[in-house]
C-alpha cells in the first residue's frame, strides 16, 4: 500500500524513517505497533508515525487474510477479479490471488534487492503499478487473464443486474 507524507518527520531514531511532506512511502506492515507503521523510502526502511502519512487504500487490498479467506472472497467470479494480501507465511510480504473464473490462482508478489516488485519479470516500484500493469497485461502465461477492479464485481455471482 502506498502513503502520501502530510507533513514532514525527521528521524529520531536509527529505526526510524525519515521522509518530506510529498514524498510516496511504500507501507509494508500496518498491524503490529498502533501508532507506526513500516514504511519503505528510496531503498530505505523504517518505522513511520501514522498520523503523519495519508493511506491510499485500494479497494483491491485485502490486508492480513489467509489463502482460504481470499479463495471464498474470489469464487464464484468473474475472470480476472483479484486481491493483494499480506502474505501469512513471509511477514511483510505481499501474494495476489486472481479468479480465473473457475477457480482462483495465487501468485508470490517478489522484490528484488532494490525493492522493486514482481510477478514475473516486469518490475515495479510498488503495488499500485504492479497492479495498474496487470489491468492491461496477463497475469497469466498460459492464457489471457487481465486484473478487473473489485468495484466492477457484485457479491456473489455475476448477474445481469449486478452490473450496473
Amino acid at each position: 500500500m502506498e502513503a502520501v507524507a502530510q507533513f514532514t518527520f525527521r528521524a529520531t531514531e536509527n529505526d526510524e524513517l525519515s521522509f518530506t511532506k510529498g514524498d510516496v512511502l511504500k507501507i509494508t506492515n500496518m498491524e503490529d505497533d498502533p501508532n507506526w507503521y513500516t514504511a519503505e523510502l528510496d531503498s530505505r526502511k523504517g518505522f513511520v508515525p501514522k498520523n503523519y502519512i495519508n493511506l491510499r487504500p485500494h479497494a483491491w487490498f485485502a490486508g492480513r487474510v489467509s489463502r482460504g479467506v481470499a479463495e471464498g472472497r474470489l469464487r464464484p467470479r468473474e475472470c480476472g477479479a483479484f486481491l493483494v494480501r499480506e502474505s501469512e507465511s513471509a511477514p511483510g510480504e505481499f501474494s495476489m490471488s486472481v479468479s480465473y473464473g473457475d477457480h482462483v490462482q495465487h501468485f508470490k508478489v517478489l522484490q528484488d534487492r532494490c525493492g522493486q516488485y514482481y510477478v514475473w519479470d516486469e518490475l515495479f516500484s510498488s503495488l499500485n503499478e504492479l497492479v495498474v500493469f496487470y489491468h492491461t497485461n496477463s497475469i497469466a502465461k498460459e492464457r489471457t487473464v487481465l486484473l478487473r477492479d473489485p468495484e466492477h464485481f457484485a457479491r456473489g455471482p455475476a448477474t445481469k443486474t449486478s452490473w450496473g
